[in-house]
């Protein structure tokens, strides 16, 4: 009898104790918690993120971005669309930053401008449903490794680390997307490459037989037309020359040298790419995608991957 009261005794106590250790642990993770949201710079989370601005200091630009129904898009200094990946980052690095440290919880002007948070600092505004907040970013510190910020309305300085500030400070063309053609590539129905002096080539794809139909007629290597087609899905634009040119010719582009249809599974689906002169100051092409918007810079090596891949799209192992 005694044995067993002994061994409800114990019981009872281990559950006691199982119990006050749940509560010190649960107490320590909601410190921990407590002292993590103390740490970080903003109290929202990237994707409740519904527009963003950055006000460069001086001559810098204005960039605005406003998220849509159809992802990111860049509103000021220009509309386009934006880079979903590019956005995506700068916001996660943003709203995730922390404080190193309180410098000063109210700096004199003499202070604020030693620490570029004046007329020189950089704004960046992030509007959510609750409202915009406004992030002052100042200069560099003396070691390059932190900078210095403040919120708009508030005197208070904070160190953070320098990734911040260049993350806050990133150009248009970082922030705007740069894809050549948007199309997938195993869905292709139809290549058209023409260029300049040389025969045009043409490559079908049905029920995954892939052939080739000009300039002579051939069993197409799927393997070569998928590289070449993928080239195309992956590149990027290298610059933006010209948003509105009133005529092409000055790029070689009307006629191009070289001139790329896709027609895709889906009717009436078709990309285009044209390629024009060399735009040496860049090391690159002039190329306008769709026969409409911006002209813009393709790198030399994409090009020659074109070049040198339109005339090496046949099955070299298939039975002749």
């Amino acid at each position: 009898m005694n044995f067993a009261r002994k061994t409800v005794f114990w019981l009872i106590v281990l559950i006691v104790l199982g119990g006050a250790f749940q509560l010190f642990d649960r107490r320590q993770e909601a410190s921990r918690q407590a002292q993590e949201a103390e740490l970080r710079l903003l109290p929202f989370a990237a994707d409740e993120v519904r527009e963003f601005r950055i006000d460069s200091a001086g001559d810098g630009p204005r960039i605005r971005a406003v998220r849509g129904p159809d992802g990111w898009q860049l509103v000021q200094p220009l509309r386009a669309k934006g880079d979903a990946e590019a956005i995506g980052k700068l916001l996660a690095n943003i709203v995730g930053a922390r404080k190193d440290a309180l410098l000063f919880a109210q700096a004199d002007p003499a202070k604020l401008a030693e620490l570029g948070l004046d007329a020189r600092a950089t704004e960046m505004g992030l509007r959510t449903a609750a409202g915009e907040t406004v992030l002052v970013l100042g200069a560099r510190g003396p070691t390059n490794n932190v900078a210095y910020v403040m919120f708009e309305g508030r005197p208070e300085v904070y160190r953070i680390h320098a990734d911040l500030r260049m993350d806050a400070t990133r150009d248009v063309l970082a922030l705007r997307d740069k894809t050549i053609l948007a199309f997938d590539p195993v869905k292709m129905r139809r290549l058209e490459i023409a260029r300049q002096g040389a025969p045009e080539v043409v490559v079908e794809q049905e029920q995954g037989r892939w052939n080739l139909l000009q300039p002579v007629a051939a069993r197409a290597s799927m393997a070569k037309v998928l590289e070449l087609l993928y080239a195309l899905k992956n590149g990027q634009a290298k610059a933006f020359v010209d948003e509105d040119p009133p005529a092409l010719a000055p790029y070689g582009l009307d006629p191009p040298m070289l001139r790329l249809t896709i027609h895709e599974e889906r009717l009436g689906a078709v990309q285009r790419l044209a390629i024009g002169a060399k735009d040496r100051a860049r090391r690159g092409y002039f190329a306008q995608a769709n026969q409409a918007g911006p002209v813009f810079d393709l790198e030399e090596e994409l090009v020659n991957t074109i070049v040198l891949g339109m005339e090496k799209l046949s099955d070299e192992d298939a039975p002749r």
